[in-house]
């Protein structure tokens, strides 16, 4: 009987210590455990974590996570764990990251003596800590903190909360002045930014700033406000409240606009006078409205940057007067006036204009250089695109030599933490020779890490791969769901590589997911009408799912507006906003393009045609130039406006 007993309680132990075993956690779940606790800001299970991977190669991350939770605690501020972590860690990426977490807390704390020690040019570059920075200079009476906060008060910025006691405390000496806090009334007026406006205007004493109500109906009804402007009211907030409400009504009726000014500019200053047609002149460009270059002939320089002489030359531009045009570049600073796009089309102005030989010059140095710009003049002077030379074949270590270096990204990368394993590639790749950069790109390739393939070659210079640096990633998948919607996939594949560089987990700052950064509406308008009927959210980062609703949007919008320029545009904002810019004329592609009035979008369908037309070279389709493809926007008839705009691309 006691036999079998012992035998019971040793099978028993044997039991309890497998189902042990079989219950503790690998590293790997260990740090994703870690990592879920750090984003629920679980303290005690990211202590218990540190314990458990205290000797793993990534415990740096755990014990980051672990700090970094506990300074956001208020009255926290761990000087000696943190000293702890730096000197157990040296050569950590982190580091900087839980300094700036440290710096915020020793701010919080005022604890200013600790702060000015741990302050280093990196951290700077967090605003919050600027701000930090600043009050600990004001602290020590550092005379030359007020010229770097006056700098940052007309930044036309939001600034963190913690620049809120510097300026507090200059206005309160007069150092910001009323003047000064009028002026940046009206920068942030003249933005439209009314978060900053609410600010700047808490600063004046009551009932001498903006009225709430008031900068509501000239917000939301300025045809209305104007209407009932008194002029007998000559107050700097009546003032700044009607410049204000005429550029609202600039945004959608710029001739409207015009015509109120015209009637009542007289009212005003002649510095005013020029600031409301300023506005009036920028709206009617962001509108082609064709008066815009009238408007803007009569601003004097001084009310004038180069953004907005920015949009002067697209006023010529769309115009195509090219005497008014070279005048606009020619007034910009150099460093506005040397980018590719400047560059470019001076030297279409200076050729329109029969000055051959100038036009020329810039167009042969701009075609040896490798974008949308550069293709243009290349093929403005009769070329065409042909591949970089391939570098020498890789060594039989060189690549092999170089992934210890990468072991934690790539291990990170494996474990789903994307952001995570994104910046400890690009720690390991900064300080690489072309040659290195390049052997990296490979090695991304090798693990179908393709967006860090590419990360790794665009930075190495002439030791360019052309097939690393235009992937066929998820070739297949890709050629099916475009042809399934009547497209051509080299666009497609010009679009993904734009909107993720192939990488089906990417996510957005808006919320755009996956290969083709859908919006959740997007996806969910797709799916309808396919119709997926099992489709979930999380299904968009899937690649065939994400291809398959990504494809039929762009197919829908291809339809609906009917020139693939149109539909790019329109994949990235909306059909809607796009038939705002479309004459009902035939005008030139790139033209329209340069024109687009939103930044974001301009830059996108010039980066998606480029990788169109390259990838056309890639993939063996048909020889089209990029001005071949790019072509001419026949216009829209306007019975397409209003069309149904089922969701709007980030």
């Amino acid at each position: 009987m006691f036999f079998l007993a012992l035998v019971r309680a040793l099978l028993v132990m044997t039991l309890l210590l497998a189902a042990h075993l079989a219950c503790a956690e690998s590293p790997d779940n260990a740090l994703l455990s870690a990592h879920a606790a750090w984003q629920l800001r679980d303290i005690p299970a990211l202590e218990k974590s540190n314990k458990v991977l205290a000797n793993d190669p990534l415990s740096d991350y755990v014990l980051y996570w672990l700090l970094d939770a506990k300074l956001n605690q208020p009255g926290t501020v761990l000087n000696s764990e943190v000293q702890t972590f730096f000197a157990r860690y040296p050569a950590s990426p982190l580091s900087d990251a839980l300094r700036i977490s440290w710096l915020k807390a020793l701010g919080r704390a005022q604890d200013w003596e600790n702060f000015t020690a741990q302050v280093t040019p990196a951290t700077l570059e967090d605003p919050e800590v600027v701000c930090y920075q600043l009050q600990s200079r004001l602290y020590k009476q550092d005379l030359s903190a007020i010229r770097d906060a006056r700098a940052l008060w007309f930044s036309r910025k939001t600034q963190p909360d913690s620049c809120d006691p510097v300026f507090r405390l200059l206005a309160a000496k007069n150092v910001i002045t009323q003047d000064d806090i009028w002026f940046s009334l009206r920068q942030a007026l003249g933005s439209s930014n009314l978060h900053l406006v609410r600010y700047a205007n808490s600063f004046l004493p009551p009932f001498q700033g903006l009225g709430e109500d008031a900068l509501t109906l000239a917000y939301t009804r300025p045809a209305q406000f104007l209407e009932s402007w008194d002029p007998r009211d000559s107050s700097p907030a009546t003032r700044e409240l009607t410049l204000f409400a005429l550029s609202q009504l600039a945004t959608r009726y710029p001739q409207q606009a015009a015509d109120t000014w015209t009637s009542i500019a007289r009212h005003f200053t002649p510095r005013d006078q020029s600031y409301g047609w300023l506005q009036i002149a920028w709206q009617g460009e962001m509108l082609h409205n064709p008066n815009a270059l009238v408007w803007f002939r009569g601003i004097p320089e001084s009310l004038m940057d180069d953004a907005l002489r920015g949009w002067r030359a697209r006023a010529a531009l769309v115009q195509e007067n090219w005497e008014e045009l070279l005048h606009a570049i020619n007034s910009m600073s150099p460093a506005e006036s040397g980018k590719p796009a400047w560059r470019y089309w001076k030297a279409r102005a200076l050729k329109e204009l029969g000055r051959s030989t100038e036009a020329l010059a810039l167009l042969t140095a701009l075609s040896r250089e490798f974008h949308y710009y550069g293709l243009l003049a290349l093929e403005d002077l009769g070329g065409h695109f042909s591949p970089p030379a391939q570098p020498a074949p890789f060594g039989a270590d060189e690549v092999e030599t170089l992934q210890p270096r990468f072991d934690r990204a790539l291990r990170l990368h494996r474990l789903g933490l994307n952001p995570e394993s994104q910046f400890e590639w690009m720690v390991a790749n900064r300080p690489l020779t072309p040659r290195q950069h390049l052997a990296a790109s490979a090695l991304a390739n090798r693990e179908h890490w393709v967006d860090r393939a590419i990360y790794s070659i665009e930075r190495a210079g002439d030791q360019q791969d052309f097939a690393l640096l235009f992937p066929l990633a998820f070739e297949n998948e890709l050629r099916q769901r475009a042809q399934q919607n009547q497209l051509d996939p080299v666009w497609v594949f010009g679009m993904v590589r734009q909107e993720s560089h192939f990488f089906p987990e990417a996510r957005s700052r808006t919320g755009a997911l996956g290969l083709m950064q859908l919006m959740p509406a997007t996806a969910r308008w797709a799916a309808q009408r396919i119709p997926l009927r099992t489709f979930k959210s999380a299904m968009t980062t899937q690649v065939d799912v994400n291809l398959q609703l990504g494809t039929l949007y762009l197919h829908h919008l291809l339809k609906q507006l009917g020139d693939p320029i149109l539909a790019t545009a329109a994949y990235n904002v909306g059909p809607n906003r796009v038939l705002r810019w479309v004459s009902n004329k035939p005008q030139d592609a790139a033209i329209f393009i340069e024109t687009i009035p939103i930044s974001e979008t301009r830059s996108y369908v010039q980066h998606v045609m480029f990788n169109t037309t390259i990838y056309a070279y890639r993939l063996g389709s048909p020889p089209l130039s990029l001005r071949q493809r790019i072509g001419v926007i026949q216009g829209v008839t306007p019975s397409l406006n209003n069309q149904p705009d089922p969701a709007s691309q980030p």
